[in-house]
């Protein structure tokens, strides 16, 4: 008897030794987010161009070409959280100051009021570019805006502040001026934060990884360097406009190790899963003959995050305390980044189901 509940005991050590492991890893697993682009109102025909629907039909998301509405939104949280992705950075434009009722942040309206927003976390991502640049004359009203959204409860936090994400430095250095006036306006940014019972802001902005651009980053003041999606490594010196998709997986895995070489900023790596812009070829973008990669799919995309996820976990003095990682992404059709189930059958949601569950 006395043997038995000695072994009792040392299975119940064992037990919550194994539990506590577990619940360490767990909670020490990388938080992994996929940028979402909201250009699929139908509001825009340049989004979903005659070339996407006749040409690319394998892009069509199960729901049919406009997915912003509140009910696929719902359905869309659900998808991405079961698959694994713990939060979406949503594009968000200025619109001409009109960014209340702005199409394009259509889908992050709906995401505030979906009953499945508990589920997965949010950030933004400021697409200042492309006819919504922000400078002084904008700067106080939408610093405003995003706080409000930074107080929501399922906002993406870095070091206990909410993560902002800049798509261009240039175009804030070219708006403002200078670097000193950048500096200025994200430390009013941040002062504007905690007066509003906020622990400030954490900062970040897309950048390449290389000596002028980094310093530049820094002078300015932002906190985190990332980007948005990295296809240019992929695709550079190509000699055939196609190109497979693992020579894009391949060329990232050297660029994130750049990061931490030239900045002591703690980055967040960002896996381009794919680019295909042909969709989108006009007379002035050079799509209709620029290189691309072929090959995506399921497998392809287990391959891309489980890379990621791999660096993230070697890596962790170089990014953030969260280990954070960001997708390239989640509905980027036009461009051939897509996760959302396909019409057709082909779940790319598979390829990352896999990868995270390694």
């Amino acid at each position: 008897m006395e043997r038995s509940k000695k072994s009792i005991i040392l299975l119940r050590i064992i037990f919550s030794g194994i539990l506590l492991s577990y619940q360490a890893y767990s909670q020490n697993k990388p938080l992994v987010g996929a940028y979402y682009f909201d250009g699929w109102t139908g509001k825009y025909p340049y989004h979903i161009t005659e070339s996407l629907k006749d040409s690319f039909p394998d892009r069509k998301p199960k729901w049919g070409w406009v997915t912003s509405t509140q009910e696929i939104i719902d359905e869309q949280i659900k998808l991405a959280a079961d698959s694994g992705i713990s939060f979406f950075s949503f594009c968000w434009y200025y619109g001409a100051g009109n960014f209340k009722t702005e199409a394009l942040n259509q889908a992050l309206r709906f995401y505030l009021v979906s009953p499945q927003k508990k589920r997965l976390k949010y950030c933004l991502l400021i697409a200042n570019h492309a006819g919504n640049e922000i400078g002084p004359t904008e700067w106080d009203q939408v610093s405003a805006e995003w706080i409000e959204k930074f107080k929501v409860d399922t906002y993406l936090k870095v070091d206990g502040k909410p993560l902002l994400i800049f798509f261009s430095i240039n175009s804030l250095i070219k708006k403002f001026g200078t670097i000193e006036n950048v500096h200025s306006a994200l430390d009013n940014l941040r002062s504007a934060a905690l007066k509003a019972g906020l622990n400030g802001v954490s900062i970040a902005v897309c950048i390449g990884p290389n000596k002028e651009n980094i310093q530049q980053a820094e002078s300015c003041g932002f906190d985190v360097l990332t980007g948005y999606n990295y296809h240019d490594v992929g695709i550079y010196k190509a000699l055939n406009r196609e190109v497979p998709i693992d020579t894009m997986r391949v060329a990232e895995q050297r660029y994130w190790n750049r990061f931490p070489k030239l900045s002591s900023l703690k980055y967040i790596p960002v896996s381009t899963l794919n680019w295909d812009p042909r969709p989108w070829a006009n007379k002035s973008n050079g799509y209709a003959s620029a290189p691309y990669f072929v090959g995506y799919s399921p497998n392809s995309v287990y391959k891309s995050v489980k890379g990621c996820i791999d660096w993230v976990n070697a890596n962790p003095q170089f990014t953030t305390k969260e280990k954070i990682a960001l997708l390239y992404a989640w509905n980027e059709n036009g461009e051939g980044a897509w996760l959302t189930p396909g019409i057709n059958g082909v779940n790319m949601l598979d390829g990352l189901k896999k990868a995270m569950n390694k």
